[in-house]
C-alpha cells in the first residue's frame, strides 16, 4: 500500500484509532502454550528487536516460562564498562585563580558532553544486543520515570550518569521503597534536582516536589500539600555528592551533618523527630527510609496506581488515558498487597490473560527508540548514527526534554515526523545492496513462499500481522506484478529477491502498522 494511495488523515485515523477497550481485563494467568504471534507480541514488548531463532525456540512454552527466562537472562547478563574512565575526577574551577577559571570550566564541560555521548552510544549498543531478556526495556522504563537530564542547568558528568544507570540496573525489579531510597541520594539526581544545595538554612524543594509529583504519589486532589513538600525538603537536607577532586571521596553521596535540619518536621501527618545522634547512618534510616515508608503507608493507593500506570503504559498500551482502567486498578492492588514488589507486578502483568488478549497486540505507538532499534537490528546502523537519529527525533537517551520526561504516545508520530521516518528508513534500506537484502530475507521463515515471506516481514516490523487484504497489498509489492507461483524462481536469485523485498519494505514504511508495537 503506497502512501499516495491513502490520505494522510486516513493514515493517522488508523494509527490513532486503536484501543484495548474490548480486551479482557482479567489478570488471571494465561496458561495456554504460546503460538508464534503471541511469542512475537511478548518479545516486542520486552526487547527492542527480535532474534528470529530465539523467538521460534519459545513457541509452545507458557507465558510464565518465557517471562521467567527473560528475567533470568537479564539478571545473568554481564554488562561491560563504558569506554571512558568512570572514576575520573575533575578540578573545581571556582577554587582556581581567576585567570584559570574559564579554561578549566571549558575543559570540564568538553569532557562531560563528549563522555555522555559515549555513554549514550554504549547504552544503545547494550539495547541492540539484548534480544533475549527484558533488562534494557525495564532499565529504560526506570530512566523514563526517574528522569535525569545530563545537559540540565549545569551539565552532569558521565561518571554520575553511568552510576545512575547502574543503580537502575541493580534495582531493576524488586522493592520499590528501596528504589526510592537509593534514587534520592543518587549523585546524578542530587545534581539534577538540587539535592546537593538543599541545606537546613535554605531548604531547596525541587527534589521533594518531584519525589511526590513525578516519582511516587503522582498529581491528584488530596495526594499531597505544599506543606508536605516543604517539610519533606527539610527531611532531605544535608546530602551531597561531588565530582571535584578537592572535596571528599568523589561520586559517593554523603551527609554533611552541619547542614541537616534537626527541626521537627511533619509529612503526611507524621512527625519526624530528631531524637537520635545525627550521623549518616542514623539520618538515612530515620529520615530517608522513614519518609519513603510513610509515603507508602499513607499514600500507598495513590503510589500503586501511579507506578502501575507507568508500567502498564510501558508494556501494554501507551495511551496516557489508561490509568483509570480496571486492569491498572487490579494491578495496583496486587502491587500494594505484595509489598510494592515491582518484579511480582511485572510478572503478573506479562503472564496475564489481559496482556495476551488479541486486542492488545499492535496497539501502542512505537517510540523512535523502538522504531530505529527494531529496524536497524536487521539493517545495521552505527551506534553514533543511531544516537544522532534519536536526538533528531526527540528521544536522546540520558537527556529527556524536561523533568517530566518524554510525552510519548501521539507525539512520536505526527504530520511532521512521519515523512522524516519514511525517508530515514528508506535511506537506511537503500544503503544496503540488493544482494545483502536478499540474503537477509532468505534467512526468514517461509522465504520461498511470497505470502509466507510477507507474513514473516509483518511479524518482524508490524505491531501485529494485519488483515489478509492489507497483507496482500504488501505481497503484491513483493511480487511486482508476477504471479505468486513465480516467487520461488525469483527467490532463487538473491539479488533479484533483494530488489523485490526492498520494494515491499518501502511500502511497509508507509503503513500505520509499521509504527505500532
Amino acid at each position: 500500500m503506497a502512501i499516495k494511495s491513502i490520505s494522510r488523515s486516513a493514515f493517522f485515523d488508523k494509527l490513532f484509532s486503536n484501543n484495548n477497550l474490548r480486551a479482557v481485563s482479567s489478570l488471571d494467568e494465561y496458561t495456554s502454550p504460546l503460538n508464534k504471534a503471541e511469542v512475537y507480541h511478548l518479545l516486542k514488548r520486552c526487547c527492542y528487536s527480535i532474534d528470529v531463532s530465539f523467538a521460534n525456540s519459545l513457541i509452545g512454552k507458557t507465558a510464565r516460562e518465557v517471562v521467567n527466562l527473560l528475567i533470568n537472562n537479564a539478571t545473568n547478563r554481564t554488562i561491560p564498562a563504558p569506554p571512558f574512565d568512570v572514576n575520573q575526577g575533575f578540578r573545581n574551577p571556582q577554587l582556581l585563580p581567576a585567570e584559570q577559571y574559564q579554561d578549566e570550566r571549558n575543559k570540564n564541560l568538553t569532557a562531560h558532553f563528549a563522555q555522555n555521548k559515549q555513554l549514550i552510544e554504549w547504552w544503545i549498543d547494550l539495547m541492540r544486543k539484548d534480544t533475549k531478556s527484558l533488562g534494557e526495556k525495564v532499565t529504560f522504563m526506570w530512566h523514563s520515570h526517574f528522569t535525569t537530564q545530563y545537559e540540565g542547568n549545569e551539565p552532569i558528568s558521565a561518571q554520575y550518569m553511568y552510576r545512575q544507570n547502574q543503580l537502575l540496573r541493580r534495582q531493576f525489579l524488586g522493592d520499590f521503597k528501596s528504589f526510592l531510597e537509593q534514587i534520592t541520594i543518587d549523585g546524578a539526581m542530587l545534581q539534577y534536582l538540587n539535592g546537593s544545595q538543599n541545606i537546613k538554612d535554605a531548604p531547596n524543594e525541587n527534589y521533594a516536589r518531584e519525589l511526590f509529583e513525578l516519582y511516587s504519589v503522582g498529581i491528584g486532589d488530596g495526594h499531597y500539600t505544599e506543606d508536605d513538600i516543604r517539610e519533606a525538603a527539610k527531611v532531605l537536607t544535608g546530602w551531597k555528592a561531588t565530582h571535584f577532586l578537592e572535596e571528599t571521596e568523589i561520586y559517593q553521596p554523603y551527609l554533611r551533618v552541619n547542614q541537616f535540619s534537626t527541626d521537627t518536621k511533619t509529612v503526611f501527618d507524621t512527625e519526624f523527630v530528631v531524637d537520635y545522634e545525627v550521623n549518616q547512618t542514623n539520618v538515612f534510616k530515620n529520615s530517608i527510609q522513614k519518609l519513603m515508608q510513610v509515603t507508602l503507608d499513607k499514600k500507598g493507593e495513590e503510589v500503586s496506581r501511579f507506578i502501575m500506570g507507568k508500567m502498564y503504559r510501558a508494556f501494554v498500551y501507551n495511551n496516557p488515558d489508561t490509568d483509570e482502567n480496571e486492569t491498572v486498578k487490579e494491578l495496583a492492588a496486587y502491587f500494594r498487597s505484595n509489598g510494592f514488589d515491582t518484579k511480582k507486578a511485572l510478572i503478573k502483568l506479562l503472564t496475564s490473560q489481559h496482556f495476551f488478549d488479541a486486542n492488545n497486540h499492535g496497539i501502542s505507538i512505537k517510540s523512535p527508540l523502538e522504531s530505529f532499534l527494531n529496524f536497524t537490528a536487521h539493517f545495521d546502523l552505527s551506534n553514533e548514527e543511531l544516537r544522532i537519529a534519536l536526538k533528531d527525533y526527540g528521544q536522546e537517551l540520558l537527556n529527556p526534554p524536561d523533568v517530566s520526561g518524554w510525552k510519548g504516545y501521539r507525539s512520536w508520530v505526527n504530520t511532521k515526523s512521519l515523512p522524516g521516518f519514511i525517508e530515514s528508513f528508506t535511506t537506511i534500506l537503500n544503503s544496503k545492496s540488493d544482494l545483502y537484502v536478499g540474503e537477509w530475507a532468505s534467512k526468514l521463515d517461509n522465504y520461498n513462499d511470497a505470502y509466507g515471506l510477507t507474513e514473516s516481514l509483518a511479524l518482524l516490523f508490524f505491531g501485529r500481522v494485519p488483515t489478509e487484504s492489507r497483507l496482500k497489498k504488501v505481497e503484491n509489492a513483493l511480487l511486482g506484478g508476477a504471479p505468486y507461483y513465480e516467487w520461488p524462481e525469483i527467490a532463487a536469485n538473491k539479488e533479484n529477491a533483494g530488489i523485490r523485498v526492498k520494494v515491499a519494505l518501502r511500502d511497509m514504511f508507509k503503513m500505520p502498522e509499521f509504527y505500532l508495537i
